[in-house]
């Protein structure tokens, strides 16, 4: 170590144990969300599951919303880091297809993690709505910055159809300049309005699809997906960077 440097402490054994414990109710919490649904995403259940006591799992998790807030923290994350790993291998210069593909990615991992977007992004389950257990702004952020950057990059880069300030309702317009100025968002309220429909049309066909309530119309949800996605090119001016999309599975 070389002069100055500072020295970081090894964690403890006893701090290296509870941090694996930690991860351990987390991965058993998440198992059992998959394999059973949330409403059996319980203390005595993953107390059962790893051979311990109730009590003891109350140790390092206060109560159940406190487990399922950070589950939800956890996959929030997750969801994040893989859009931004798919977004990574696209060029910089041509934030058009970044979005395209950040949307495709939200999708893939949607339907590939259906209980876990169900979880953060889907109605709440029976006994997990209270207040506290919902991710607060900041948290959801986590996510909404990776679509946030996007359109942001995109806007600076070459712009798109906005309505000015003047056609929108004041109401909406306080709102968004709150938005802006909560999440450094550097966008016009009229660009911020679009980023916002934007994100109502894609979440809304992502989760009817990976939440199953597609199904009453459509046998597989991508060509509908698709449909919708290019059509947000064409609002975003964009339709010159949408090719199909040939990858196989989901």
């Amino acid at each position: 170590m070389s002069p100055g440097e500072a020295h970081v402490a090894p964690y403890s054994r006893r701090e290296r144990l509870r941090i694996a414990t930690i991860r351990e109710i987390k991965d058993v919490a998440r198992t059992l969300l998959v394999q059973e649904g949330p409403e059996n995403v319980t203390i005595r259940a993953i107390a059962r599951e790893m051979g311990m006591t109730a009590p003891a799992v109350y140790r390092y998790f206060s109560s159940r919303d406190a487990l399922i807030l950070q589950l939800r923290v956890d996959i929030f994350a997750e969801m994040a880091r893989y859009m931004r790993g798919v977004i990574g291998r696209l060029p910089e210069s041509e934030p058009g297809r970044g979005l395209i593909g950040g949307a495709r990615a939200l999708r893939v991992w949607a339907i590939k993690h259906p209980h876990e977007f169900g979880l953060i992004l889907g109605p709440w389950a029976p006994g997990l709505g209270r207040e506290e257990t919902k991710p607060d702004r900041n948290m959801g952020w986590v996510f909404g910055s990776v679509f946030s950057d996007l359109i942001s990059d995109l806007w600076r880069v070459r712009g798109f159809p906005a309505p000015n300030e003047e056609e929108l309702d004041p109401g909406l317009v306080r709102a968004l300049v709150e938005l802006s100025e909560d999440q450094g968002v550097e966008m016009p309220p009229g660009a911020l309005a679009v980023m916002l429909r934007c994100w109502v049309r894609l979440y809304g066909v992502i989760s009817m699809e990976a939440l199953g309530h597609m199904s009453f119309a459509l046998q597989e949800g991508k060509s509908f997906f698709e449909f919708e996605l290019r059509n947000l090119c064409l609002m975003l001016d964009i339709e010159e960077f949408y090719e199909e999309d040939t990858a196989q599975g989901a």
